[in-house]
C-alpha cells in the first residue's frame, strides 16, 4: 500500500537574490582580471619577441663561424619596427645580401603584429645609464649586423652595426609595458637584458 507523501524537505537550491549577487561578483572578478590578463599577454609578446631577434642573431652568428666568411642579420623594421628578420649571406667582401643569399627568416607574425622595436648604431646608448630611456620604436631601422668569420661584429669603413635592440608593444602604454632589450657586444655575444631592473639589484638581467 503506497504510502502518501508529505511536504518535501532538505530540497537546496538557490533563491533569486543570491543568484544575482554570485553573477554581481562574478562580473566584479572579471573586471579585476581582464586588465591584468591584457596586460600579461602584452608583455608575452614582448617576450617572445625578444627571444625571437635573440635567436636571429645567434643563428647568423654561428652560420658567420660555420661558412668562415660575412652573414648579415637584418630587420627592415616597416609599419613602425615589425619585428620580423632575415639572416642571409653577404657577398664576398660586401655589406649586402647575396642574391641567392637567404639563410632563416621571420615574419614576426607569432606576436599578433603589436610588437615593435627600436634600434639604435650609438654604442654610447649600450651604457648602463642609458637603458632607462626607451628606444622609439621604428627609430634606427633598419637595423643591421654583419658578422665576420670569426663571428664578430664587422668592422669596415662606411659600416655601423646596430648595437642595441629595444623591444615594445605598440598596443602598450609606456607604464603597463615591461620592454625588453637585446644588445650586441663588440665579441659578437648577444644577450637579452631587462632595463626596468636597478643596476645595483645583483640580478644577472640587468642592463
Amino acid at each position: 500500500m503506497a504510502r502518501p507523501r508529505g511536504p518535501m524537505t532538505g530540497m537546496a537550491g538557490f533563491t533569486m537574490v543570491e543568484l544575482i549577487i554570485t553573477m554581481l561578483i562574478a562580473v566584479i572578478l572579471l573586471r579585476i582580471g581582464i586588465p591584468a590578463f591584457g596586460e600579461w599577454m602584452g608583455n608575452l609578446q614582448i617576450r617572445a619577441s625578444a627571444e625571437g631577434v635573440l635567436n636571429g642573431l645567434g643563428v647568423a652568428r654561428s652560420e658567420a663561424l660555420k661558412r668562415n666568411g660575412r652573414v648579415m642579420f637584418s630587420m627592415a623594421g616597416t609599419d613602425g619596427g615589425t619585428t620580423g628578420w632575415t639572416v642571409c649571406r653577404v657577398i664576398d667582401g660586401g655589406t649586402t645580401c647575396a642574391d641567392d643569399g637567404t639563410i632563416q627568416t621571420r615574419d614576426g607574425g607569432e606576436e599578433s603584429g603589436r610588437a615593435r622595436a627600436g634600434a639604435t648604431t650609438d654604442v654610447a646608448l649600450i651604457a648602463s645609464s642609458a637603458f632607462a630611456t626607451a628606444l622609439e620604436p621604428g627609430a634606427g631601422f633598419p637595423a643591421r649586423v654583419i658578422f665576420d668569420g670569426r663571428g664578430r661584429p664587422l668592422v669596415a669603413a662606411d659600416w655601423a652595426n646596430t648595437v642595441r635592440i629595444d623591444l615594445r608593444n605598440a598596443a602598450m602604454s609606456d607604464t603597463e609595458e615591461r620592454r625588453l632589450s637585446v644588445v650586441i657586444s663588440p665579441s659578437g655575444a648577444a644577450r637579452m637584458c631587462d632595463p626596468g631592473l636597478a643596476s645595483d639589484s645583483g640580478d644577472p638581467r640587468v642592463c
